[in-house]
């Protein structure tokens, strides 16, 4: 494998030539479209300058998203908390979702085409995360922010009724589309977001954020609202694309780039995941390095110690470039070692074709031989026949007496018959 030292691995993830992600035509079209509206000013950006921690140690690490698009990742130094610089101001995202997000995602024009971020499971696998730190209840409130088509609502509702539980479940979006999807499954949505649901007031049991915590621009402010909205022991799931599975992850094939995307704010691990909401006031219930995790508020949430988090992610992203060379290297191994075979297949087929041609030969050469054999063996009988018949004459004509002569002369024939015919039979 190739030898690549620390300032080569930074040098491949700040490449800005390339569009990481392959896109189909609706995709590309929309890309194009969405990069219009970015320099036009029509979707306004802005830089960041400080991490959600309060450090401004800010370190680049991309110049590019996974559509090639110009969204960069900073990381933060004393945290690990990666953060996308320039991003898409607050004031533009309900345009942006509304109109660009799903399409450039998906590469389908109608959300009835495409699918569900999570198509199946998803909606049960979060219930069963839950469900332990739920109180022995026989009905719950569910709130999912970003509900898209509903399928994880839908299928929370499932989960729970297998165990006797009644979902009151409520989601919002902003994609007009995913609603209508959502209401045609008998779901109750609004347009919206937190301050939406703040604004109609009510509490519930369960807050979902599945791959929506990462499209917040302030995470404080916005869990400071997910607190308004839940009970007393009300329990917070978040689930976000795990910055450290990346290498688990087929569709990232080992590539930075090709996970970052510009409608991700932030991107965790475990670690700046629980630090962020530790820093909130949230107590982990339980987390993983898929970055999926269960919270519960807390007024003495301990603080999570991120101070090595940045160069663990750091080391973790050069691995992902030593694997993604190593990969790519062993497939062109693979590729040389494939027309050698394929050589060797073609020499061991001539070989093959040589041998059979001569083994043809050769059963051409036994055929002969037999039929030499068969002749040879007919031959042979036609003799012993004849030797047979001889020998059954001479024995009458030596037998006859000579008085006798007529049957003497007979037999005399007779040896004279035999030995005209062997003659005839042997010499034309």
């Amino acid at each position: 494998m190739s030898d690549i030292n620390f300032p080569q691995f930074r040098e491949i993830l700040l490449e800005k030539d390339r569009i990481p992600r392959k896109l189909n035509e609706n995709a590309e079209q929309q890309r194009l479209l969405f990069l219009e509206h970015v320099r036009s000013g029509k979707i306004k950006t802005e830089k960041v300058s400080a991490c959600q921690c309060g450090s401004e140690s800010l370190e680049k690490i991309a110049e590019i998203d996974r559509f090639g698009l110009p969204f960069g990742s900073l990381i933060c130094r004393d945290c690990g908390l990666v953060v996308t610089s320039p991003r898409i101001c607050a004031e533009s995202l309900p345009e942006y979702y509304d109109k660009f997000y799903h399409i450039l995602n998906y590469g389908h024009l109608h959300v009835h085409e495409q699918q569900a971020l999570f198509r199946l499971w998803q909606g049960s696998k979060i219930f069963r995360m839950v469900r332990p730190f739920l109180a022995d209840v026989k009905e719950i409130s569910v709130l999912e922010i970003g509900a898209g088509t509903g399928n994880v609502l839908t299928e929370v509702v499932a989960e729970a009724a297998k165990e006797g539980i009644t979902v009151h479940a409520s989601g919002t979006e902003y994609s007009t589309d995913c609603i209508e999807e959502c209401r045609r499954s008998g779901i109750n949505i609004v347009y919206g977001d937190l301050n939406t649901m703040l604004e109609q007031g009510g509490r519930f049991d369960l807050i979902i954020l599945s791959h929506v915590f990462e499209h917040f621009i302030d995470l404080k402010d916005e869990l400071s609202k997910v607190k308004k909205l839940l009970n007393p022991q009300g329990l917070l799931y978040i689930e976000v694309p795990g910055l450290c599975n990346i290498g688990n992850i087929a569709t990232y094939n080992f590539d930075f780039l090709e996970y970052v995307i510009h409608a991700h704010m932030y991107n965790f691990n475990k670690t700046s995941l629980t630090a962020i909401l530790a820093l909130c006031g949230f107590e982990t219930l339980t987390a993983n390095e898929k970055a999926e995790a269960v919270f519960r508020p807390s007024e003495t949430a301990k603080a999570v110690d991120a101070s090595s988090n940045y160069s663990y992610i750091m080391s973790y992203l050069q691995g992902l470039v030593f694997s993604r060379t190593f990969l790519r290297e062993g497939i062109e191994n693979f590729s040389t070692i494939r027309a050698n075979l394929k050589d060797d297949l073609a020499t061991v087929h001539r070989w093959h074709d040589h041998e059979k041609a001569e083994a043809e030969k050769f059963s051409r050469w036994h055929d002969a031989e037999k039929e030499r054999g068969d002749i040879a063996r007919r031959w042979h009988e036609g003799e012993k026949k004849v030797a047979t018949e001889l020998m059954e004459t001479l024995d009458v004509y030596f037998k006859t007496p000579y008085t006798d002569v007529r049957a003497k002369m007979k037999s005399y024939r007779g040896i004279r018959h035999i030995f005209e015919k062997y003659y005839k039979r042997y010499f034309g």
